[in-house]
């Protein structure tokens, strides 16, 4: 799609740590991931149980449920070292781990505070695509990662974001043009900054595409695949 690269380039002209301690409440940060590991006698219960781990520790760290959402897939294999030692992981004995009936789970959620009233977090989302957007988790897709925060009406500084979509594709973009650059448009995101605001924690949002498929990164090397322009710099 040439169209896109165009009209993105004169538009705008101009990364995961995995939190393994409790910090005190009130040195909640503004947005980080928790990992939960468990063990369960069944892959859905390792599964859950790692979740639940993954919450407790984001809940330790001052996060409420409602500002975490789960990165990524939770993984559960058998752990069959474990079941054969019949010892949990801190070599306590456990009886109820037998050979290939005990199952490890992991799991990550990643929690975010609001930087400012009138602001919504633009999350990048992978399944049939991938997809920026500010709305729920779109079904059959995981959070990959937040792209910071956009604000919700016009500030001095700001242009619009939209989201659209390739005609007769399931590929989603996002725009800085309210045509969608000919393409369908699909709704208003927020507005971005057009350039680092002063004071005030940013990052720069970039569009890139691999293949035809199109996805938006705060990397400025588009994680190995191709730039296509920056759209702005969201609150971090």
């Amino acid at each position: 799609m040439r169209m896109l690269s165009r009209v993105l380039g004169t538009a705008a002209a101009a990364t995961t740590m995995v939190l393994a301690f409790t910090i005190p409440a009130s040195a909640t940060p503004a947005q980080s991931n928790y990992y939960g590991d468990a063990i369960s006698s069944s892959a859905a219960g390792a599964k859950q149980a790692a979740y639940n781990q993954a919450y407790a520790e984001a809940a330790a760290a001052g996060f409420s449920s409602s500002q975490c959402l789960p990165l990524g897939i939770a993984q559960a294999s058998v752990d069959r070292n474990l079941a054969v030692r019949g010892t949990d992981r801190a070599g306590i004995a456990n009886p109820h781990l037998l050979p290939g009936t005990s199952w490890e789970g992991t799991a990550q959620v990643q929690c975010a505070t609001q930087p400012a009233p009138g602001t919504v977090n633009l999350n990048r989302y992978n399944g049939p695509e991938h997809m920026s957007t500010v709305g729920p988790m779109p079904a059959g897709y995981y959070l990959e990662s937040s792209l910071g925060w956009l604000y919700s009406s016009p500030q001095p500084g700001t242009a619009a974001l939209y989201s659209c979509k390739v005609l007769g594709s399931v590929d989603t973009f996002t725009s800085l043009a309210s045509n969608c650059e000919g393409q369908q448009y699909l709704g208003q995101l927020g507005y971005i900054s057009t350039a680092p605001p002063a004071g005030l924690a940013s990052r720069v949002v970039r569009r890139c595409r691999a293949g035809a498929e199109h996805f938006d990164s705060n990397d400025i090397n588009c994680e190995g695949q191709i730039a296509e322009g920056v759209l702005g710099y969201s609150l971090d």
